[in-house]
Parts: C-alpha cells; sequence; structure tokens
C-alpha cells in the first residue's frame, strides 16, 4: 500500500510540476495554441503567427506600457517585414479557463531575452492574459494583456538559460 501511495503523489508531482493546469478540452487545446504561438516567435515562423491570430487582429495592452490598441490581422509576410530583432521566450504556469462554448482565458508568465535594434532585455519578464477564440474550427489569438514583472530576488534570466 505504501508504494501505490508514493507512486500516486510522484505521479501527482510530475502532472504539477508542468505548471500547466486545464481540465476541458477547450482548455487543453488553448494551452497548446499558446505555445505554439510562442515557438513561433522565438523561430519567427511568421506563418505560424498569422495562423494562429483571429481573423478579426488582436485587442492588445502591451508590456512596453503603451495604451490599449486594436491590431489587424497581419499576414506572415507583414510580420516578416515588421520584425525587428529577435526573442527566445518560454510559457511558464500556464492556467487556461474556459468562459464559454468558444472563448478561453489563458494566463501565464513569459520570460526571457529579447533583443532589438534598441538594444536587449537580458530579462524579460511579464504576467499575460490571453482570449482566445474558436474560429474555422480552431483556436485563435484574440486578444492579450502583458503587465511587466519588475519585482526581484528570483532568478534572472539569461540567454543560456534557453541554449540546449
Amino acid at each position: 500500500m505504501r508504494i501505490i501511495t508514493q507512486a500516486v503523489c510522484a505521479s501527482l508531482l510530475v502532472l504539477l510540476s508542468t505548471g500547466a493546469y486545464a481540465q476541458s478540452a477547450a482548455e487543453k487545446e488553448a494551452l497548446d495554441v499558446i505555445e505554439r504561438y510562442w515557438q513561433a516567435r522565438n523561430s519567427q515562423d511568421f506563418k505560424t503567427q498569422a495562423d494562429l491570430t483571429s481573423s478579426k487582429g488582436t485587442l492588445d495592452a502591451n508590456s512596453d506600457g503603451s495604451f490599449f490598441r486594436t491590431s489587424p490581422k497581419a499576414s506572415a509576410e507583414e510580420l516578416a517585414e515588421i520584425q525587428l530583432g529577435s526573442q527566445t521566450t518560454r510559457v511558464f504556469y500556464a492556467e487556461a479557463t474556459e468562459l464559454g462554448d468558444n472563448v478561453v482565458m489563458v494566463r501565464y508568465y513569459l520570460e526571457g531575452v529579447v533583443e532589438s535594434p534598441e538594444g536587449t532585455v537580458p530579462n524579460y519578464r511579464t504576467r499575460v492574459t490571453t482570449a482566445l477564440v474558436k474560429e474555422s474550427g480552431g483556436w485563435k489569438l484574440r486578444a492579450w494583456h502583458f503587465s511587466p514583472l519588475h519585482d526581484g530576488g528570483r532568478h534572472l534570466t539569461s540567454k543560456s538559460d534557453f541554449e540546449e
């Protein structure tokens, strides 16, 4: 009995340590979209980024402190034109909540290194809330709000954290 209890506890720890929380199929699919989107941003896969965005565009509140804005859907070619720099980011502690039949909210932390002609942000850390909508048979990014993290005393992200 003790071995079974230990095995169950170990299994739960493995599941919980992944940092992703989802119960419904929609929530799990939305979490997958978030991971695929940020992988596409890291690899500059503009087609995937465009494919995962709502046909209506996005409602944005970015971590640069800018006001809310509406961005029209960009094609892969348009995304490639406006790409300035590179990034290496990872999603942490993603949680999905199905708000309705065709809407899922995902909250997570995004950390990494962002490089641009203006300079490098070696410790990019932000909270993200993203709304995804079901369109054309798949989940698409419709709105997001980024809220930068400024506290200290934790691990400082460096580019080497993401090198294999």
